[in-house]
């Protein structure tokens, strides 16, 4: 109804005026000026019309006439004015759809530029992905606007399309090659698309009288996009220099110099943006990151009054005290929310561990755990976490009984029945274990751990056949699973078969978990096996310097490689480092070192 009002009031309009050029806009591009001619014969056509009325009006009733879509009763010129009103309106009204509909009939209608830009400007702010099919459409219409192709451009970033953007505006180019405004907007396109080596190339073309603050900014962003970032830092201090309120520059600078250890000179920028008001609460917590990392706590605290006064950046902070081992500060700041109420269960649960961890007081861990409200979502957790405590003090027993209750109490959460498994392997009740996790398997067949753990008990057993079938199980279903794949090599290496595979197997792991002693081990054991010594001798020389104790077994490989080798010193002083740690096959070595 909307829509036949504006078309009609438009119709009555143009009916008692001479027709008018578009808006009033006889200047725009594509208006032309009607003639006399063409307004009397307007009139005459009025008139004509009149007269067809009356003489309708006697043949019939008005409830008679058929009705008809206004827009199709509307002369051309009637007609843009009528989809001008539609576009105008769907913009005051915020709606999308008549937006786009609108823009349909202007296609044929000679609007200036600037009302196609005025909707895509507006669809962008709302990051609709409508505002790429409006500006095609208006691009149809005014395809060498540059205002229009950079802002299709943006909305092709914006959606998903980068290559599509960039290639427009490369084409553009190639029309307009004097045309500043489209070579840096395809050098800011290509660097939001991560081309930064092509980016940096058309930058470098803009002379210094050409350059902007905007120009520097992107720039720098292209050599950080290429792992050059000390270069980058003149080119963000002249773009704060000429603009100082230049939050994203002082943004990228900050965290520049934190990344190259200049804290100081962080910290300095990071207080400009905190007064800017940008991004307050990141960057209080950058603030505070620092000052700990200066080993200054107090400055901390007072850095994080400057972020906002809620729990989860409180909660953040304490986890950020913690975490550089600033107990007491993180514990006050934890009582503090719970002194000012509605604290989540987390908080809970750091103080259980903080009492329990610091001070080792058990009873204090297991208070703040039974102030924990029942209906918090971390309740689960927090009765996890009582039967680890318990477990940890020694009180097995009592830890059995809360994961047991547990697993009936959070018949959802794997968790419980993991920890009973490692509980029950603990006290060596092996069957028991056994069955708990043939169980879980079942309950949970996509849950890698358990299978694992699953695989793991069945090794120490001495079903060495059923674990290895387990194990290969979870790598046909989860292929990186780096345990797995590290079990399976190295089984296979100790077997002496698949040893192709084997490699294959630990190299993969060895991607997957870089720099973990026992799966280099297992990588040099294989390459061993399958007599690549030069590759092993490498390998197990890594695997002793990884890790601040070493396992004897991974000794007594070292050991094996060196002899093979002819190595007898380096052979002989890790068969000594193997017995120093007291391993159970303490006499097998000691019958290979009287050889050397």
């Amino acid at each position: 109804m909307k829509r036949k009002t504006i078309a009609l009031l438009c119709a009555l309009t143009l009916a008692a005026t001479a027709p008018l050029s578009l808006l009033g806009c006889g200047g725009c591009a594509g208006n032309k000026p009607q003639t006399g001619q063409t307004s009397d014969r307007t009139g005459e056509e009025s008139a004509a019309g009149e007269k067809s009325a009356l003489s309708r009006e006697e043949s019939a009733s008005l409830q008679s006439l058929p009705v008809r879509p206004v827009e199709n009763e509307l002369s051309p010129d009637a007609q843009s004015t009528y989809a001008y009103l539609l576009y105008t309106q769907a913009l005051l009204d915020e709606d999308e759809a008549a937006l786009l509909q609108a823009a349909s009939l202007l296609k044929t209608s000679p609007v200036p530029a600037k009302v196609w830009m005025e909707g895509g400007v507006w669809l962008m702010s709302r990051k609709s992905p409508n505002a790429v099919i409006l500006l095609e459409q208006a691009l149809s219409v005014w395809p060498e606007d540059m205002s229009l192709n950079l802002l299709y451009a943006e909305a092709l970033l914006e959606h998903g399309m980068p290559e599509r953007g960039v290639e427009l505006m490369r084409a553009y180019l190639q029309k307009h090659p004097d045309s500043l405004d489209a070579r840096l907007e395809l050098a800011l396109l290509l660097v939001k698309s991560k081309q930064f080596t092509e980016a940096e190339k058309l930058l470098n073309s803009v002379t210094a009288k050409q350059r902007s603050p905007l120009v520097d900014y992107y720039h720098a962003r292209a050599l950080i996009g290429m792992e050059r970032r000390n270069e980058a830092i003149p080119y963000l201090q002249k773009a704060i220099r000429e603009m100082p309120d230049f939050v994203e520059a002082l943004a990228e600078l900050a965290f520049i110099y934190e990344q190259r250890g200049d804290l100081r000179e962080a910290r300095n920028v990071y207080e400009k943006l905190i007064k800017l008001n940008f991004s307050t609460q990141d960057v209080a917590l950058r603030l505070v990151n620092i000052s700990l990392r200066l080993k200054q706590p107090e400055k901390a605290l007072q850095y994080m009054r400057l972020g906002p006064a809620t729990v989860p950046f409180k909660l953040t902070v304490a986890s950020m005290f913690m975490d550089s081992r600033h107990y007491l500060q993180a514990e006050s700041l934890l009582k503090q929310i719970v002194a000012d109420g509605g604290a989540p269960g987390d908080v809970y649960l750091l103080l259980a561990d903080l009492a329990y961890e610091q001070r080792r007081d058990l009873s204090m861990a297991l208070s703040w755990l039974d102030k924990m409200p029942p209906t918090s979502k971390s309740s689960g957790r927090a009765r996890l976490l009582r039967a680890q405590l318990l477990a940890e003090a020694g009180q097995n027993d009592n830890a059995l009984k809360v994961v047991r209750q547990g697993r009936k109490d959070f018949a959802e959460i794997p968790d419980f029945q993991e920890f009973e498994i490692r509980l029950l392997a603990r006290q060596k009740q092996m069957t028991d274990a056994l069955k708990v996790a043939r169980e879980a398997v079942k309950t949970w067949p996509d849950n890698t751990d358990l299978a694992f753990l699953l695989g793991s008990l069945l090794d120490e057993t001495g079903d060495k056949k059923g674990a290895f079938t387990v194990m290969e199980g979870i790598l046909t279903s989860h292929p990186d699973n780096y345990q797995a794949l590290n079990y399976v090599g190295y089984t296979l290496a100790e077997e002496s078969r698949e040893l192709e595979r084997a490699v294959k197997l630990l190299v993969r792991a060895n991607e997957l978990s870089p720099d973990q002693a026992y799966i280099v081990d297992s990588l040099a054991w294989a390459l061993f096996k399958s007599g690549r010594l030069e590759e092993a001798l490498s390998e197990i020389r890594r695997a002793v310097k990884l890790g601040d104790q070493v396992d004897p077994s991974i000794w007594e490989h070292y050991g094996d490689i060196a002899q093979r080798m002819g190595l007898k010193d380096e052979a002989r002083k890790a068969y000594q480092k193997a017995l120093d740690l007291k391993p159970a096959n303490a006499e097998t070595l000691r019958q290979r070192l009287s050889t050397l």
